[in-house]
């Protein structure tokens, strides 16, 4: 599984995640086997076509604070899950509560 978190910073999972993705300057990508983080990836945003960038990346879930201007059902269709979580936190804490299953699936 590839999780993604829109972030403000280039430190891996210790990255803050961005308020919106205007502010995105890179994409935190965590792959897991299991519940394991298995390898940590960071791609600079480049503003391209969402969609296109999840789907040929092979994203299966993307976890952000803000969804205004996402376009929510076409991720969805590409088999990209959603979550939104309430509180700006640094990738590692997110990727907890996603394990948890804290955060709300859009």
């Amino acid at each position: 599984m590839r999780i993604v978190f829109p972030t403000v910073e280039n430190l891996s999972y210790m990255s803050e995640v961005a308020t919106n993705f205007t502010n995105t300057k890179y994409f935190t990508v965590l792959n897991l086997s299991g519940q394991t983080i298995s390898s940590v990836e960071m791609l600079e945003n480049r503003n391209e076509d969402i969609v296109k960038l999840f789907k040929n990346n092979s994203f299966n879930a993307l976890v952000t604070s803000d969804t205004n201007d996402l376009p929510i059902e076409d991720l969805k269709k590409v088999g990209v899950s959603i979550f939104k979580e309430k509180n700006r936190k640094k990738v590692l804490a997110l990727y907890s509560d996603f394990v948890q299953d804290k955060l709300k699936k859009i």
